[in-house]
């Protein structure tokens, strides 16, 4: 099945604050985003009041640290969260 991605601005997602990241792995994430670009899409539910992030947190962070605007993102049903 293929995924629809979407373009999302940055500000319209929010984290899931559960996981932690270290500022290493972010910088590393980021000198790869600066090579390749976003290669692979986050992906977000919308609980009601606002997209949240289920998958790919880090890669939202490092977007927001290279200044970009917008990800890529997909959104998914999730039934428990």
């Amino acid at each position: 099945m293929k995924e629809d991605v979407r373009e999302f601005f940055l500000e319209t997602i929010h984290p899931n604050l559960r996981l932690i990241q270290t500022l290493e792995s972010i910088e590393e994430l980021c000198r790869s985003i600066q090579l390749s670009g976003q290669t692979e899409p986050i992906h977000v539910w919308f609980d009601g009041w606002r997209f949240r992030i289920v998958d790919g947190e880090k890669r939202w962070r490092a977007c927001r640290k290279l200044g970009m605007t917008t990800v890529k993102a997909v959104i998914v049903e999730v039934t428990a969260y």
